[in-house]
């Protein structure tokens, strides 16, 4: 089986498990939003890299940054929260990379002198920034006998290093206030991995699909997967039949920051030329570090290559599900139909074998908005939307916040997977950001889903069990298109984003607010066990009537309170399906759909 969610794996992040796949944006012990084995929870994990870029030698510190300073209780506070929110699991894996953030005095005084010509993947540069607080570093690297070296600049202007060895928590936590109590240093953070997180279902809908009655087909597409796709049409779905008769998403582009993509039959004429945002090549898997292909080269992990302990997983192509969720072609008599099929896909590549570091992530979305990322040539095909289905655990890293910021400057609209570990989402990242729209996930009875996070961050849910979508057939590398149903936030995200294409082919002038205002007063009630699950489950026709002044009538009544209130909120990790038989994903041959070996 097959965990994906943040890896930023995607909502979610990869795990292999004898179960239905279940999408998580985060990672969690041993990482949240992607991992393969099913029964086993995914933390995000720190690897140890031996490819970091080594430190300019000669660089020049400018008069005004400020002196090396002793250690600050303020500092020392705010790094011991940042360790301590994290799981048990990852602060025993320990942590040996991180991201300087600086002031913004320190920024305007001094810069980034980027020598080499854009799409280079490795740059010559003269940073001034960090070179202000080298001093500080070599204290911090004396004391805890190791050294720092510098990795790259990210696209907001911070500090990617890494250590030569693996600090404790404590030790982090005083790597992070020393640096930090520099007075141009406004945060130190590790730079986590996310996964996105996603299972195949166990049960025998998938067999189901080819031969399923045409009334049901009959009512929209042609597609033969279509009776299938129970999120689109059933009831307690998100009503994009009747959505189609108004606009099926022309004009508009969708960035899926994920795994990347593969070729597929039923998206590559929905799908732009994208990018590769994975510096790290030992989790690239290509060769090399960032580079103009976002192909995804398939995510299978070896026992204990991860984490201590962590359990051999398949590649399970979460970026390519999510793609086709939100854009698959239809009425092409195969396969499935995306929520929005005449959009663009923007695929960005941030989520490699392990999972994908939160620097990549950030400069992905910067670059998806349309925003410079040095080394990296400009984006010809800016998104108006951005879709992330993954995540993973810990108070939200100024990386992220920064980079947040940037793509709301822009005029992008940023959709976020809440989590598959059923807890408040409060405590996952980037969910927790603000500044985007955060969807959790129901399933095909208009309940939240067992696995899925909540809380009042949540802005609004989707259906994200046994979610029909594009796959790859390879356990490992790619080996053809097919098709699966997996489960998660990861899964219910990219609706909603498709359900914001619609709104945005509508009409262009649609603002971040104006679209989760709109997605909240036209959601239809859902099933709530726990505090809050959001306004509802996103109802495209609906959103679309009001954007229109059809339907000014709000709408709905609050989320229904299930009858008796679960003890869910103290446990941890995946909700895992004891299963143990699943059904294969469908390859496509000439003669039609057959289930692959």
């Amino acid at each position: 089986n097959i965990n994906v969610f943040r890896k930023v794996h995607l909502c979610e992040w990869v795990i292999l498990t004898n179960c239905r796949f279940r999408h998580s944006h985060m990672q969690r012990t041993p990482m949240s939003f992607t991992t393969h084995p099913s029964s086993r929870r995914i933390a995000r994990v720190a690897l140890s890299m031996g490819t970091a870029a080594a430190l300019v030698a000669s660089l020049g510190a400018p008069a005004t940054f400020a002196a090396p300073a002793q250690t600050s209780n303020a500092a020392r506070a705010a790094a011991h929260t940042t360790i301590s929110s994290l799981s048990s699991d990852q602060q025993k894996a320990g942590f040996n990379r991180f991201v300087i953030t600086y002031t913004d005095d320190a920024l305007n005084a001094g810069g980034i002198n980027w020598a080499s010509p854009a799409g280079t993947h490795v740059a010559t540069w003269s940073d001034s920034l960090y070179s202000g607080i080298t001093a500080d570093v070599q204290k911090i690297d004396d004391l805890l006998n190791v050294k720092t070296n510098y990795v790259r600049t990210t696209s907001q202007k911070a500090t990617v290093v890494t250590t030569s060895s693996k600090l404790t928590a404590e030790q982090a936590e005083k790597y992070m206030a020393a640096l930090s109590s520099n007075a141009s240093v406004a945060s130190v953070e590790p730079d986590l991995m996310r996964r996105s997180s996603a299972r195949r279902q166990a049960t025998s809908t998938l067999a189901k699909a080819a031969s399923a009655s045409k009334t049901q087909a009959a009512v929209t597409p042609n597609d033969t997967l279509y009776p299938q796709q129970w999120n689109l049409h059933d009831a307690k779905g998100i009503s994009a039949p009747d959505a189609w008769a108004t606009t099926q998403g022309s004009g508009v582009t969708v960035a899926v920051i994920d795994s990347g993509i593969v070729k597929h039959p039923d998206l590559d004429a929905n799908v732009l030329p994208g990018y590769d945002f994975i510096t790290e090549p030992s989790i690239a898997r290509d060769g090399n570090g960032r580079d103009a292909d976002p192909t995804d080269q398939g995510n299978w992990e070896e026992a204990g290559v991860c984490a201590a302990g962590s359990e051999a997983s398949e590649s399970n192509w979460h970026g390519t599900h999510v793609a086709g969720s939100i854009a698959a072609i239809m009425n092409n008599k195969r396969g499935i139909a995306g929520v929005a099929p005449n959009a663009k896909i923007l695929p960005l590549r941030a989520l490699g074998m392990c999972g994908g570091y939160d620097s990549d992530i950030a400069d992905a979305m910067v670059w998806a908005a349309g925003g410079t990322v040095e080394g990296v040539p400009a984006n010809t095909h800016p998104a108006q939307i951005i879709n992330l289905s993954l995540g993973g655990e810990g108070t939200c890293p100024a990386t992220y916040s920064k980079a947040i910021a940037e793509v709301n400057k822009r005029g992008a609209i940023l959709v976020v997977a809440a989590g598959n570990d059923d807890q408040d989402t409060s405590k996952i990242a980037p969910a927790n950001c603000g500044g985007s729209i955060v969807v959790g996930s129901t399933n095909q009875k208009g309940q939240r889903s067992d696995f899925s996070n909540y809380g009042k961050i949540v802005d609004v849910s989707a259906p994200g069990d046994g979610i029909m979508s594009t796959v790859d057939l390879g356990t490992t590398v790619s080996t053809g298109a097919g098709y699966t149903e997996y489960d998660g936030t990861s899964m219910a995200a990219p609706q909603v984003a498709g359900i914001i294409a619609l709104m945005k082919s509508v009409d262009p002038s649609l603002t971040a607010d104006r679209a989760k205002q709109v997605l909240k007063q036209s959601a239809k009630p859902l099933t709530c066990d726990v505090n809050a699950c959001g306004a509802g489950i996103a109802n495209a026709a609906s959103a679309l009537e009001i954007l229109q002044g059809k339907n000014v009538t709000p709408a709905h009544p609050k989320p229904k309170r299930a009858p008796k209130y679960p003890t869910r909120a103290a446990r941890t990790g995946y909700v895992t399906n004891p299963t143990t038989n699943h059904n294969p994903p469908f390859l496509i041959t000439p003669h039609g759909l057959i289930p692959g070996q």
